[in-house]
């Protein structure tokens, strides 16, 4: 069994040193150009290991593996594992079938695993298997999207709602404070999207503007998602402005006004490499990013301390670790180009 008072030694005199070390590497993987991060001391690691019984395992389970948003999260938690000398599993469903993924990530519970980090879509769907996954001693967390009601210990991801707010008022911003805006949301049902939609149209109402719809789209289909956007705009011929608010949805607005010559202003979300581009040519204005690496980094490198260090449950307000926003524009678009450049392919 693990020495429980060794840790914590050990966790007083090494944590900051520890922390130091998972920082620096975070950053060599944000830098962009590196295949991989700065790993942690063989010495600790083999340490860490020689002082459990059983193998240290860590999880990922995603409710979309084929969106293009989750690769940089998936590199984040992958990073994670391998400076902390760990394995960590990124698991999940390409379909956002919830049965599915329960059914999956209930597997993962009864296999060992000491913490898992769960990216639902369904929320409340996830409410009894998480209590079920916590009694039984499996840190459970939540990144991205939550599940607020489900007893997951933390949610790594952005404030959504205030996030949208500062998104639709740019927009309103930019389209001169009145016309029609259209929204778009490419995962229905998400609470995550929820979210959004709230904070978008109050903050592009607080503008002047006046949205007329909120259109689902298809991330996982490039040609879909241009068909959609498309569509849009032959439905509100006097459109002013265009809100996506999925990452892919931004991406085919700017790929549709560069293709149409089109002047309506886009405001966007997430840090697709396609968009920053479409910011740099000019076809977007601008995208909200959420730090998509980092909610796959932190969430493992949280679970480490508290499973294998005996570190404290961190004690936030909600439970909320929030992600800072980050506003891209065509005025600090090329140090983002560097930075997710690492991501492509």
């Amino acid at each position: 069994m693990t020495n429980k008072d060794e840790l914590s030694g050990l966790s007083r005199r090494t944590f900051g040193k520890m922390i130091g070390l998972a920082g620096s590497a975070a950053m060599l993987g944000l830098a962009g150009g590196v295949e991989q991060a700065a790993a942690a001391p063989d010495d600790w690691k083999q340490w860490i290991n020689s002082t459990h019984d059983k193998p240290i395992k860590m999880a990922v389970s995603c409710y979309n593996t084929t969106n293009p948003y989750y690769r940089p999260t998936q590199v984040g938690a992958l990073d994670a594992g391998d400076q902390l000398g760990i394995q960590v599993d990124w698991t999940g469903v390409p379909d956002g079938n919830t049965v599915a993924q329960i059914a999956q990530f209930q597997q993962l519970v009864g296999s060992g695993y000491q913490a898992i980090v769960v990216i639902p879509l369904e929320a409340d769907a996830w409410i009894a298997p998480i209590e079920k996954a916590t009694a039984a001693g499996v840190i459970v967390l939540t990144a991205n999207s939550d599940s607020p009601n489900s007893g997951r210990e933390l949610f790594f991801g952005q404030d959504l709602v205030g996030a949208a707010v500062v998104q639709g008022e740019l927009i309103a911003k930019l389209a001169g404070g009145k016309g029609d805006v259209a929204l778009t949301n490419c995962a229905p049902g998400l609470l995550a999207l929820d979210q959004r939609i709230q904070g978008a149209k109050q903050g592009a109402t607080k503008g002047g503007l006046n949205v007329v719809n909120v259109y689902n789209t298809n991330p996982s289909d490039m040609a879909s998602e241009l068909a959609t956007i498309k569509d849009i705009l032959k439905a509100n011929p006097n459109l002013a402005a265009i809100m996506p608010l999925c990452g892919p949805d931004t991406a085919a607005a700017g790929l549709v006004r560069k293709e149409m010559n089109l002047k309506h202003p886009i405001v966007g979300c997430d840090l697709m490499y396609q968009t920053l581009e479409l910011i740099k040519s000019g076809h977007i204005d601008a995208t909200i990013g959420q730090q998509p690496y980092m909610q796959g980094y932190m969430p493992i490198t949280y679970a480490y301390q508290r499973a294998i260090l005996g570190a404290p449950k961190l004690a936030l307000p909600g439970g909320n670790y929030f992600m800072a926003n980050e506003i891209v524009t065509k005025d600090n678009v090329d140090s983002f180009l560097v930075r997710e450049k690492r991501f492509q392919g």
